[in-house]
């Protein structure tokens, strides 16, 4: 009889643990990186800054660098055409880390210096596991907070500001007002605070307690 708990190092659970552990093992960077370089792949921002919205993770994380404020992905060329064996020739992943480097520094109450980021070059037929694998764990804040996100047409400036803009006003062409900067300040206290808490999924505390072996 198979042993029923035989390992199996294609089993997406650990190769998400590998991605994981790959990417958080890469060496900080200023933002942007740098130099430039091609490629599209996964990325993890940290701040460090002193803004009262952040006081809990500041304290968590304790100046180590530990527990993302955002993770992101840059999809290559082929990302929506299927598998490709070559990696992106372009610059994506760099492309996508200036770009947030851009919306940060345009706001009044965050300052650029006070980020640093991580990111690892990966072929597209594994940057959204990594990416997946990389929220459910570590749930950071700006995640879902429209921190990302495109704005075109007529919602550039006249619609409703999301989460991060409202919280973090002044990126050009984004809606202004920040009635939703307490919910926001909440939003990112509340997943702070489960940072400190086992996540209930257990297929999922075993993956983040085996990559912060090595974080």
């Amino acid at each position: 009889m198979a042993d029923s708990h035989e390992f199996d190092p294609l089993a997406v659970e650990n190769v998400g643990v590998t991605l994981a552990v790959e990417l958080l093992e890469q060496p900080l960077s200023v933002m942007p990186p740098e130099t430039p370089f091609s490629g599209a792949g996964v990325y993890a921002l940290y701040y460090c800054g002193l803004h009262d919205a952040y006081s809990t993770l500041r304290e968590l994380d304790g100046g180590r660098f530990k527990y993302p404020i955002y993770i992101g992905k840059a999809a290559g060329e082929s990302a929506k055409q299927g598998f490709s064996p070559k990696g992106s020739a372009k610059r994506k992943l760099y492309d996508r880390i200036s770009d947030h480097a851009k919306s940060i520094s345009e706001v009044g109450n965050l300052e650029l210096g006070d980020f640093r980021c991580r990111y690892l070059v990966l072929n597209d037929a594994y940057i959204a596991l990594a990416e997946s694998v990389m929220i459910r764990l570590f749930r950071p804040p700006w995640n879902g907070m429209s921190f990302g996100s495109k704005v075109v047409g007529k919602n550039r400036t006249g619609g409703t500001p999301g989460l991060w803009d409202a919280l973090h006003p002044g990126r050009r062409g984004r809606p202004a007002g920040s009635e939703r900067a307490g919910d926001a300040a909440q939003l990112i206290a509340k997943r702070s605070a489960e940072l400190s808490q086992d996540l209930a999924d257990p297929t999922l505390k075993r993956m983040y307690d085996r990559v912060m072996k090595f974080v």
